[in-house]
């Protein structure tokens, strides 16, 4: 039941859509909820010599000023525009001015009548306006070209919205990146003391070397992971860095504050709306139902160019010639010239045969590309809903972990507790920490996957 308002969009690829409503429907929810993630200030290195702190929103600006691929996408825009109306001036004549000299040496009248020999030179400056064109093929050429430019418009909005989805995501990778350097730091720390009380208890005989070489071991893996999560922060940097079109070497890092748990699409909207909308706001499938009315105009124009009619005529315009009399024949000039025929080609059923064939591999296109919509929203849609299910139980397991810490870190001081435990213990709360940043990063970024899933990225705030 979930796919019967999907089907009918599907199954035509091109439906008339005009009957839906222009304004992006609101996805938004009436409520936030109310968990959130502290973000410390950075406390990472720089990689080299900069350090640079940013917030989604400055994220998000920067991508949409220097991003490359949005460059590239309106570079294209504008080699379709040139294409279409270089279309639309193949409707006009070409003009085509000249200068010819002419030499004539032999014999040659004279004024009076008579002929003499002689050598004259004859620099006439000439204009020709020429005008070939076969009507059917430069009307279906010029459509072809209008679709194109409309689709690379369409492709371009692609572009910027999954370069604005793509910085998000990877903005929070990098936060997720700083929170895993942050736990790996302070399991670092509970290395550190657990082995200072070990070393502690071995002098006052209390404890043994068992113990002190079982916290020595920890603090070196602790010290390990402490290295290797600076490295995936790196790479996350790095990786962001690209996206903006920054120079690699600036380290990027989040700003300090809250991240809250955000949703931008409400958990109650069915998911038969969900497709629906993404068949009608989502720019890259608009951009390949544009791409197919243009292979449909490329085989009406193929068609036209090899059975249509051809249309020729030249007119010339250039100085009259140094005729005086009517012998001097050797003087003449050609005004104009009309021709209208056909141009017919063995050839041209095979290039039918190829236009035939592109409009069929545009249909196939149009319905992968539907199948790639529906299954995003779907994968992005049960991606949130199990983030959210994540959160609270996530959010629990830090806190049972947390009490169990303190509480085996007091049995190791009162004596009734083993390092063994403790280690276990702390292993414990780096795990309910990183599960619980994962759960409400991933949450969000799954939000950002839906939304741009549906089409409606640019209507979030």
């Amino acid at each position: 039941m979930g796919l019967t308002a999907f089907l009918p969009l599907s199954v035509s690829g091109c439906a008339d859509l005009s009957s839906l409503p222009l304004s992006p429907p609101s996805v938004a929810p009436a409520t936030q909820p109310a968990a959130s993630l502290k973000v410390d200030a950075s406390q990472i290195p720089p990689m080299y010599r900069r350090l640079l702190a940013v917030d989604l929103p400055a994220v998000v600006r920067v991508a949409m000023a220097r991003n490359l691929d949005i460059q590239e996408a309106l570079q294209r825009v504008e080699a379709s525009r040139g294409a279409y109306e270089s279309s639309v001036g193949a409707i006009f004549p070409s003009i085509t001015p000249n200068v010819t000299a002419l030499g004539i040496e032999g014999a040659i009248s004279n004024p009076i009548g008579g002929i003499e020999l002689a050598t004259k030179t004859f620099i006439p400056a000439a204009v020709a306006i020429q005008w070939i064109i076969n009507p059917g093929q430069v009307a279906y050429d010029i459509v072809a070209s209008k679709r194109r430019l409309e689709a690379s418009a369409q492709q371009e909005q692609a572009v910027v919205l999954e370069t604005a989805r793509v910085a998000a995501v990877q903005y929070y990778d990098l936060v997720l990146a700083q929170a895993h350097v942050s736990v790996a730091r302070q399991t670092m720390n509970e290395a550190e003391e657990l082995l200072r009380i070990e070393r502690l208890r071995l002098k006052t005989g209390t404890g043994l070397p068992a113990d002190e070489l079982r916290a020595e071991a920890a603090l070196a893996g602790a010290r390990q992971d402490l290295l290797t999560a600076v490295k995936g922060f790196y790479d996350a940097s790095v990786t962001l860095t690209v996206t903006l079109h920054l120079d690699s070497t600036v380290m990027l890092a989040p700003q300090a504050g809250t991240m809250k748990q955000t949703t931008l699409v409400r958990e109650d909207l069915p998911i038969d709306d969900m497709l629906v909308t993404a068949v009608r706001y989502r720019p890259d499938l608009e951009a390949v139902r544009t791409l197919w009315a243009a292979a449909q105009a490329d085989q009406g124009a193929t068609v036209w160019g090899g059975v249509g009619p051809q249309v020729q005529a030249a007119r010339t315009f250039l100085t009259p010639p140094p005729a005086h009399a009517i012998v001097d024949t050797m003087y003449r000039q050609q005004k104009y010239v009309a021709t209208g025929g056909f141009n017919w080609s063995a050839a041209t059923f095979g290039r039918i045969k190829s236009a035939v064939a592109n409009v069929k591999i545009a249909e196939l296109d149009l319905d992968r590309e539907l199948d790639q919509v529906g299954s995003a929203v779907v994968s992005a849609h049960q991606a949130s809903l199990t983030a959210a299910k994540l959160i609270p139980i996530a959010r629990q397991q830090v806190t049972s972990a947390e009490e169990a810490l303190r509480l085996t870190k007091e049995n190791l001081k009162a004596g009734t507790g083993l390092t063994i435990d403790v280690l276990q213990a702390v292993d414990t709360a780096e795990q309910a920490q990183l599960r619980y940043a994962t759960a409400i990063i991933g949450y969000n970024q799954s939000q950002i996957n839906l939304l741009a899933a549906l089409g409606l990225a640019s209507t979030a705030e």
